[in-house]
């Protein structure tokens, strides 16, 4: 039998048989923001692979934190946001929310507490309202969707729309810039502790990437909600004001700091930094 095959068995038997159950983890009054996420892993697709996607990663992300993650194309960013929503497992190692595992985690539990934005978001041919609406379990007044739209800047171009948040969503109505901005007001919405944006400024135009440095602002801005944002993106001008930068590449982290910390190392960041802006000039 296929090796990578034997193994996924094997785990699903281990989950099967485990006396431990799944955790949820609240304060006393049921409430709980998810404060710090630790990486310490490697990961490869398959038994077979020779060399690991990531390696001895090891990384920190602290509460109210916006960390950013950039490096060249298959460097391994995207395959963190994978493992972090647990569409993957670590080959070795673990990611902790709170020094808690998330193989304990319950897995509804979290992902209720996680908001993603990807690179292309799926908008429904529906209402503006009821796509922002989307996936809340929680009552939701229309108060509330315009202020996750006002939060993501995306309430003046809906405002401008012939039936506002009324108008429905198709195809050819909206550009790429305006549906991510949507996505992330349904993100925003559910109020998570970490807001993961994978890529999503990828197809962003001048005003709308300067939105959604905006977006980036008041999610920091909101000093109560202890907010952990992970950003991937390939504009290094979008997460200019990130808390941290990480940058990776072949699969492990290069360097670590802030903007003006990696521009002065005069690494890769500083060479990827020097290259988008001469492509600008």
């Amino acid at each position: 039998m296929d090796e990578s095959i034997s193994s996924e068995i094997a785990a699903i038997k281990r989950e099967m048989h485990s006396n431990s159950p799944l955790i949820k983890v609240a304060k006393a009054d049921g409430t709980y923001r998810v404060c710090k996420c630790g990486f310490l892993l490697s990961f490869k697709r398959n038994a077979s692979e020779q060399v690991p996607v990531l390696r001895h990663v090891n990384i920190s992300v602290h509460p109210g934190e916006v960390l950013a993650i950039v490096g060249l194309s298959g460097s391994g960013k995207s395959t963190i946001v994978n493992l972090l929503l647990r569409l993957y497992e670590p080959t070795n190692g673990q990611i902790l929310i709170d020094g808690f595992s998330l193989g304990e985690l319950d897995i509804k539990w979290l992902r209720e507490r996680i908001g993603y934005v990807g690179q292309e978001p799926k908008l429904f041919h529906m209402d503006i309202s009821s796509n922002i609406r989307y996936g809340c379990t929680r009552d939701i007044t229309q108060e509330d969707v315009e202020w996750a739209a006002k939060q993501a800047y995306a309430h003046e171009f809906i405002s401008s729309l012939p039936n506002g948040y009324k108008t429905i969503v198709d195809d050819d109505l909206l550009s790429g810039g305006q549906k991510q901005r949507i996505a992330i007001a349904r993100a925003i919405l559910r109020d998570p502790a970490i807001l993961i944006l994978d890529e999503a400024t990828s197809a962003l135009d001048a005003e709308s990437e300067h939105n959604v440095k905006g977006v980036l602002r008041a999610v920091r801005s909101e000093s109560m909600a202890k907010r952990t944002v992970i950003v991937i993106a390939h504009r290094l001008s979008t997460i200019q004001a990130a808390d941290r930068i990480v940058v990776m590449d072949g699969g492990q982290v290069v360097e670590m700091g802030s903007h003006r910390e990696l521009l002065h190392q005069d690494g890769l960041y500083a060479r990827l930094n020097r290259r988008q802006a001469d492509a600008v000039a």
